[in-house]
């Protein structure tokens, strides 16, 4: 009978737990500073697809000063983490 029960409360927390996993985050508690602190080429597609979609939102209020900053943010992460873009599709070595 205390097998069961435990069993029960086991599955339910283990459902909750994945549920969560499967949820995109929300940005929208973070302030824009630490939003621009996180890194999307760690997130999964998920939490990606929310954060720009948060980005976007918030630069429709920017005035073009804080767009061109955020974006300038961006590109020094982007720089940070080997070049962005620019590496993708093999590197070096790969004549035309």
């Amino acid at each position: 009978m205390y097998g069961k029960k435990w069993m029960r409360v086991a599955t339910l927390a283990l459902g909750l737990v994945s549920l969560n996993v499967l949820a995109a985050q929300d940005f929208s508690a973070l302030n824009t500073a630490e939003l621009m602190q996180l890194k999307p080429s760690e997130m999964g597609d998920e939490d990606r697809n929310a954060f720009r979609a948060e980005m976007q939102k918030r630069s429709v209020s920017m005035s073009a000063a804080e767009q061109e900053a955020a974006r300038n943010q961006m590109r020094e992460q982007n720089r940070g983490q080997g070049g962005g873009r620019r590496m993708q599709g093999g590197g070096m070595g790969r004549g035309r």
